[in-house]
């Protein structure tokens, strides 16, 4: 195989499950972003920084994806 060149890995995706949003059962997401502000003191800077996160909303009520924010520090 050459370098660089990775196998492409065939996935059935009819096996897999389909998320739905737990508000309304919509399979349709979004892709939105939350917006983090990092404080002049400990941004590696020395300067303000605004860090997006990119979370996944649902296509109809909004409700964010809850179960993909573990780990990113945010709450909502």
């Amino acid at each position: 195989m050459k370098q660089g060149m990775e196998k492409q890995l065939q996935v059935d995706l009819s096996k897999a499950d389909t998320m739905k949003c737990k508000s309304c059962e919509n399979t349709i997401f979004i892709p939105s972003f939350i917006l983090k502000r990092l404080s002049p003191l400990v941004s590696p800077s020395g300067k303000e920084a605004v860090i997006p996160v990119q979370v996944y909303s649902c296509g109809s009520c909004g409700e964010v994806v809850k179960s993909l924010l573990s780990g990113t520090g945010v709450e909502l």
